[in-house]
């Protein structure tokens, strides 16, 4: 059975896989942010998180696992980008809100709740 959502799951684990498909649509929307490796790295963890999230949702711990690593991913190259400004307001807001929902996925991900409740029921 193939959902988008399953509300049996806690709900840091239904956050995060929410979380993962709004990073997943705008990073697409945006073309993604990769001050390393360029546009395919950016692409390639784009379309990670939206399948982790997506396998998250399917109870697959392998889904679980990409989206633990992509969110990472995705952290580390905004917070590489909001380093990397040079201060204009409006390039370091898009920055910092950016940088928000990839550090609010990545909490999601690694919540307590979460990291038991894939233990017990994923496969």
């Amino acid at each position: 059975m193939n959902q988008w959502i399953n509300h049996s799951h806690p709900m840091t684990l239904r956050g995060a896989v929410i979380l993962g498909y709004i990073t997943s649509f705008f990073s697409l929307l945006f073309g993604g942010i990769a001050p390393i490796g360029g546009f395919l790295v950016a692409l390639l963890t784009a379309i990670g998180v939206g399948l982790g999230a997506f396998a998250s949702a399917n109870n697959k711990k392998w889904g679980y696992l990409l989206l633990g690593v992509c969110a990472t991913i995705t952290a580390i190259q905004h917070l590489l980008f909001f380093l990397g400004q040079r201060w204009s307001p409006v390039g370091m807001l898009f920055a910092f809100n950016n940088s928000i929902f990839a550090f609010a996925l990545i909490a999601a991900v690694l919540h307590v709740q979460s990291r038991e409740y894939q233990k017990i029921w994923f496969e």
